[in-house]
C-alpha cells in the first residue's frame, strides 16, 4: 500500500507542475492581449456626506447669486419701484394746462374774452372763483350738471371686464358727444380745455 501512495503521490506532484505551467502560458497569453475599452466605464459611488455637502454649496452659491444682481432688495420693493414708473408714464393734466400755455392760449384766451358776449362782460373779475365753484364732486342723478362744470366719479366700471369696458365707452362717447355740442368748445376748443383743465382736481 505504501507503495501506490508514493506512485499517487508522484502521479500528483507531476499533474500539479504541469498544470502550473499551463496556467503560466495562459497568464502570458492575457498579458498580450489588447487592453479592454469597458474597462474603466463603472460610475463612481458617492458618499451621503459628499452629497450632502454638494447639495449645500450649490444652494449657497445660487443664494449669492440672487443677492449679487438684485442687490438685496425686497419682491415689495421692486413692486413699488415698477408701480412709480408706471405712474410717470401717464399723462398728468398739469403738464398739459403748461404745454397749452406755452402755445399761446392764453392770447387766444384773452381774444375771445374781447370778442365775447356783452354777458360776459357782466361776469366778475374774478371768474376762476364762480368757475371753481360749478364745480361738482359727488354727482347725484337728480340734480343736473351745468355746462361748465366737470364730475370726478371716484366708482368707476372695470375696464378689464367686458361689461365695463362696454360700459366705459359708451360714457365716453356720450361725453366726446356733449363737448362737441358745447358752445363755448366751438367758439375756442382750446381756452374750453384749460378752462376744464382748471377745474379738474385729483
Amino acid at each position: 500500500m505504501v507503495a501506490k501512495k508514493r506512485t499517487q503521490l508522484r502521479t500528483k506532484a507531476a499533474l500539479r507542475l504541469g498544470q502550473s505551467k499551463e496556467d503560466n502560458e495562459i497568464e502570458v497569453e492575457q498579458l498580450n492581449l489588447p487592453e479592454d475599452p469597458k474597462a474603466f466605464l463603472h460610475q463612481a459611488r458617492e458618499s451621503k456626506k459628499d452629497k450632502i455637502l454638494s447639495k449645500s454649496q450649490s444652494f449657497l452659491s445660487k443664494l449669492h447669486e440672487r443677492t449679487s444682481l438684485n442687490g438685496a432688495i425686497s419682491k415689495s420693493a421692486l413692486r413699488r419701484r415698477k408701480r412709480k414708473q408706471r405712474d410717470q408714464l401717464k399723462p398728468r393734466m398739469e403738464d398739459l394746462l403748461v404745454s397749452l400755455e406755452q402755445d399761446g392760449v392764453q392770447e387766444a384766451t384773452a381774444d375771445s374774452d374781447e370778442n365775447g358776449d356783452g354777458n360776459d362782460n357782466k361776469l366778475p373779475q374774478n371768474s376762476t372763483a364762480s368757475v371753481s365753484s360749478r364745480v361738482t364732486r359727488i354727482t347725484t342723478p337728480n340734480l343736473p350738471l351745468e355746462s361748465g362744470s366737470v364730475s370726478v366719479k371716484r366708482n368707476q366700471p372695470n375696464i378689464r371686464n367686458q361689461r365695463g369696458a362696454k360700459q366705459l365707452a359708451q360714457n365716453e362717447s356720450d361725453r366726446f358727444q356733449t363737448v362737441l355740442q358745447n358752445k363755448q368748445f366751438q367758439q375756442n376748443p382750446f381756452a374750453a380745455l384749460k378752462e376744464v383743465i382748471k377745474m379738474q382736481k385729483y
